[in-house]
């Protein structure tokens, strides 16, 4: 039922079971902690599995990344006592904020869909987070090699596309377009010089190499200052004093590259399949499992009960599966084909006339008494 070619990812925001008002000051909290610490004796599992590793690495907490968070979340300064592990999110039919988590499904692109893996996550960690540990940890569970992997334009990040590339898995993922945040020329109209290491701008003047920022993973291409004011574009181009300044990535052959598959017709038809694949699974486990809010309170529960949730709707197709194929056996058996005749044991000779099928000789024998008139019979009922 796993075909293992293609992997689709996606994820859905599921209600928490607290209320956003009963968060508190985090400093008070971590001074309970400790204080019933100081009276426990905890035991630590020697033996976690690397699904529950992957799990406790998204608990919310901060990563570390090619970039220091210049911004303070919500759940750096303060935390629920019901549940802990739950972050705000905004709500899934829209008005004010409540406690949440989201549920990262990988599904696999045969025609069963069936659910490969299935992590919940605190609402602070982003969708395209855990994309690579979920993949590495799929394919070293199930012994798979795919070929593709699909997703929406929030997993479609420098990291992940790095990542996917490396692994031999072309990734099918939309690069969102940073270039219209503001009015001025977009990258793309400048040229990159590849033999020269420079850019060229749609005035032809040239933007030379300056700096490599290694935290970010960027080359910087700054235009001399002076050549810049004397430009008759410059408020259509740049707003800096010093310079139109263009960021390269380090991995910008590996970004060109997916974009080199934006205009084939592979990729077009993966994400025509996706909305298809994975969407209606969350559909389907809101609507008759429950996904909307859970029951369950702190990370590690709530990863149970959504991981039953998801083995149930795999249970629902091994079942369906297997009914189809029994269906179809007896369809053989008690339903031959029309063009087979049924023969006596003795003479082998025709039950039937010539000209009637095992339908129609059937359907006169429950019509006739009723006194429908049956459109393959000669004569009338009486």
């Amino acid at each position: 039922m796993v075909w293992g070619e293609e992997l689709y990812f996606d994820s859905t925001k599921v209600d928490a079971n607290a209320s956003i008002s009963s968060m508190i000051n985090r400093i008070e909290s971590e001074v309970e902690q400790h204080l019933e610490k100081l009276w426990e004796n905890d035991e630590e599992n020697t033996t976690p599995d690397s699904l529950q590793e992957l799990v406790e690495k998204y608990n919310g907490e901060r990563l570390k990344g090619t970039r220091k968070p210049t911004y303070k979340r919500i759940t750096d300064e303060k935390i629920s006592l019901t549940d802990p592990e739950a972050a705000p999110m905004r709500a899934q039919g829209g008005g004010s904020a409540v406690l949440g988590y989201r549920d990262h499904y990988i599904v696999d692109g045969g025609k069963s869909r069936i659910i490969l893996s299935a992590m919940v996550a605190p609402a602070s960690i982003m969708d395209n987070t855990p994309l690579l540990d979920m993949l590495d940890w799929t394919c070293t569970r199930w012994q798979l090699e795919p070929k593709i992997a699909v997703g929406d334009a929030k997993y479609g990040t420098e990291p992940n596309i790095v990542g996917l590339e490396n692994c031999g898995i072309k990734a099918y993922l939309p690069i969102p377009d940073l270039t219209k945040r503001n009015e001025f020329y977009s990258p793309d109209l400048f040229q990159y010089d590849a033999e020269n290491d420079q850019y060229i701008c749609p005035q032809k003047q040239i933007l030379p190499l300056w700096s490599r920022r290694k935290t970010e993973e960027k080359f910087v291409y700054r235009a001399d200052a002076k050549v810049c004011d004397a430009c008759p574009v410059k408020d259509q181009c740049t707003g800096s004093k010093s310079g139109r300044h263009i960021f390269r990535s380090f991995h910008q052959e590996y970004i060109d590259k997916v974009k080199a598959y934006h205009q084939t017709e592979p990729y077009k038809k993966a994400s025509r399949k996706r909305s298809l694949w994975v969407e209606p699974l969350f559909g389907e486990a809101k609507d008759f499992h429950r996904l909307r809010r859970f029951r369950l309170r702190g990370l590690r529960k709530v990863n149970i009960e959504g991981m039953l949730i998801a083995a149930g709707q795999n249970l629902k197709r091994l079942i369906k599966t297997h009914i189809e194929k029994l269906c179809d056996f007896l369809q053989r058996m008690v339903f031959p084909p029309l063009s087979a005749r049924p023969m006596t044991f003795s003479t082998a000779c025709s039950l039937m006339r010539r000209g009637c099928t095992p339908i129609s000789r059937a359907s006169r024998l429950w019509l006739k008494p009723i006194g429908f008139k049956n459109s393959s019979s000669k004569t009338s009922p009486g």
